[in-house]
């Protein structure tokens, strides 16, 4: 827990560092109502088309939180900014707002959401909760490379549920740091297995010569049973954590 710095400390951000800040989604209305007017009206109509209160819960506060983060780093305020989208959906910041190049990645699962934030260069995040009921067997068999799979199944069958987590994440923060998400296979790219650190090893399809840094998250213990992963495409030296309240 020590490395989790409160909202109140320092937020410089240096030119090789990532910040990785996490929040609690299951909120009170009260901050609710705090969080919604920093929606911005797309996002608003974007809330309003969940079918379930939950689903409409967890979205405000998940981009409220994303808002408000962000507005730390930005020269407006947080219910001004506003989002220019890639060609596959990524999320930017709009180029007035942002003098400094700040680029961003916003994930959530169950009641945590996660966001990293650094300078000039692209980055994903994951985050996924293992208590939730998932077809990990199924999913293994289906979108990881026959390597991943062979090493997974080399585990302890206590070891390879977690295993197939840790994995998951490091593949999803790999589709969103390249801004191709879904439009990336998993079963096209390579990334290390447990007990090895994270890291991206290869792209079969494509040559793919960008500078990936990859790295597991750490999370306080008492979000034990979440697994994260954060990947960027510059070797970025540090990361910076901050929880959010």
């Amino acid at each position: 827990m020590s490395q989790w710095h409160n909202q109140a400390s320092d937020k410089t951000l240096s030119e090789n560092e990532v910040h990785i800040w996490l929040n609690y989604l299951n909120l009170h209305q009260a901050k609710l109502k705090h969080l919604y007017p920093l929606l911005s009206d797309a996002e608003k109509a974007r809330s309003e088309q969940f079918k379930h209160f939950k689903h409409r819960k967890l979205f405000i506060a998940a981009h409220g939180f994303m808002h408000s983060v962000l507005g730390y780093y930005l020269p407006c305020e947080a219910s001004d900014i506003q989002f220019t989208y890639g060609d596959n959906g990524k999320p930017y910041l709009l180029e007035e707002q942002n003098p400094d190049n700040i680029q961003f990645n916003l994930t959530h699962s169950n009641n945590l959401s996660m966001l990293a934030v650094c300078l000039n260069n692209s980055v994903g995040i994951d985050i996924e909760y293992m208590e939730r009921k998932t077809d990990w067997l199924g999913i293994i068999k289906r979108f990881f490379t026959p390597n991943e799979q062979a090493a997974i199944f080399k585990l302890s069958e206590e070891q390879q549920k977690s295993a197939f987590y840790t994995v998951w994440t490091r593949k999803e923060a790999h589709m969103k740091v390249t801004g191709q998400g879904l439009h990336l296979s998993p079963t096209q790219f390579e990334v290390s297995t447990p007990p090895e650190a994270a890291r991206f090893i290869e792209n079969f399809k494509q040559p793919d010569n960008n500078t990936y840094k990859m790295q597991d998250i750490q999370l306080p213990d008492m979000y034990k049973e979440y697994h994260a992963c954060v990947s960027s495409d510059f070797e970025h030296t540090d990361l910076k954590y901050f929880i959010y309240s």
